[in-house]
């Protein structure tokens, strides 16, 4: 049987509710962003976009992700996986393309086709870009906001260092996380592939959730998480509020 993907079997459902409802906010160097269901899924279709329609990317074909939790990294990975590929952890140079972070190290990126991705709340270019590298921001905005994959999803979701794991397998760990549905999960959890996102994000989205990411420490996180309206924690204590790990 064809394989739905990762993306559509999540976003699916939440884009027939209410599109504008916030689906994923971040925290990052004193900065909040914040991302509506309508916008996470064109973020992720412009991404799907950019490896399918320029990149000739197809299903299976390797993604390697080098960058940590943030908000253009969610649609990074979403698109990926929307657009059927297979994300990995490793700088593999057999991988169609590399999203590394902006910074000093132009040798990160084993793939032909690397993007700097650089992390600014408003998604400003990055200005550390190599020669062989190209900007993520001003590489992904002109792709469409709307992406219909071209086949079946590739079987394999993410090849990591201990191994493969399937579509099916994640959506599943995915959809074991105690959330109740609904929840406003306000998470300090790094991005590991796949338990860190699976654990966060994709659990937040399967439970018809959200999920609010924060880099900050000590007494700002709990003011965060109180403006947040925030239910459950995950790698915090917050009074009042159950944590989740």
């Amino acid at each position: 049987m064809p394989t739905d993907s990762v993306t559509s079997t999540l976003l699916a459902p939440l884009l027939r509710g209410d599109a504008h409802r916030p689906r994923l906010t971040t925290y990052a160097a004193g900065f909040r962003t914040e991302l509506s269901t309508a916008s996470l899924a064109n973020w992720s279709a412009k991404v799907a976009g950019l490896l399918v329609d320029e990149l000739g990317c197809s299903a299976g074909d390797l993604v390697y992700i080098g960058i940590g939790a943030g908000w253009q990294t969610a649609p990074i990975l979403l698109g990926s996986w929307w657009a059927g590929l297979t994300v990995t952890d490793q700088d593999l140079p057999a991988a169609a393309a590399a999203f590394v972070p902006d910074g000093p190290d132009p040798s990160v990126g084993a793939a032909d086709e690397v993007f700097v991705v650089s992390g600014h709340p408003l998604g400003a270019p990055s200005q550390a870009v190599a020669a062989h590298q190209r900007d993520f921001t001003t590489a992904v905005l002109p792709q469409a906001d709307r992406f219909s994959p071209h086949g079946a999803s590739a079987e394999v979701a993410v090849r990591g260092r201990h191994g493969d794991v399937t579509v099916a397998e994640l959506l599943a760990s995915a959809a074991a996380v105690a959330l109740p549905t609904g929840s406003r999960l306000f998470s300090v959890q790094p991005w590991t592939v796949p338990n860190g996102i699976t654990g966060t994000l994709l659990a937040a989205l399967a439970a018809d959730g959200s999920l609010v990411w924060s880099d900050s420490t000590g007494d700002a996180l709990v003011e965060q998480a109180t403006a947040e309206r925030a239910t459950v924690t995950a790698g915090f204590d917050a009074p009042g509020l159950p944590r989740l790990d």
